[in-house]
């Protein structure tokens, strides 16, 4: 039934495929991903245990630690409704919450002459 229509527009069964593989491209979840390092420091801060737990979190700790420790100022993140207040305790310890888009808060002590961060609250 199919054939001789499909026969005569060769290219409508390719146009077909690519349509349904673009659909199932934009349908299917994908990976969050954090695009500016002020916005992964924060995500990294926020993960249980260690803020370098996982891989892709140590090259952003590790600039943290030594902009910090050169005197450079807590990288800001303004995207995806997550916000971060950053006040200097000392020459080493800072004090940063989080906010997100929910109203969730998060609170840390960044010491950065251990590096070493500590959840408050």
């Amino acid at each position: 039934m199919f054939a001789r229509p499909l026969a005569k527009c060769p290219n409508l069964l390719g146009g077909l495929g690519l349509m349904a593989a673009g659909t199932l491209a934009t349908a299917a979840p994908h990976e969050a991903h954090a695009s500016t390092w002020g916005c992964q420091v924060i995500l990294c801060l926020a993960t249980p245990g260690s803020p370098t737990t996982y891989a892709e979190c140590v090259p952003p700790i590790t600039k943290l630690w030594k902009t910090l420790a050169l005197g450079g100022s807590f990288p800001s993140c303004s995207e995806g409704g997550v916000s971060a207040k950053t006040k200097k305790l000392s020459k080493t310890l800072y004090y940063v919450k989080s906010t997100q888009s929910d109203g969730t808060t998060s609170a840390y002590l960044i010491n950065t002459k251990t590096s070493t961060v500590t959840t408050v609250g």
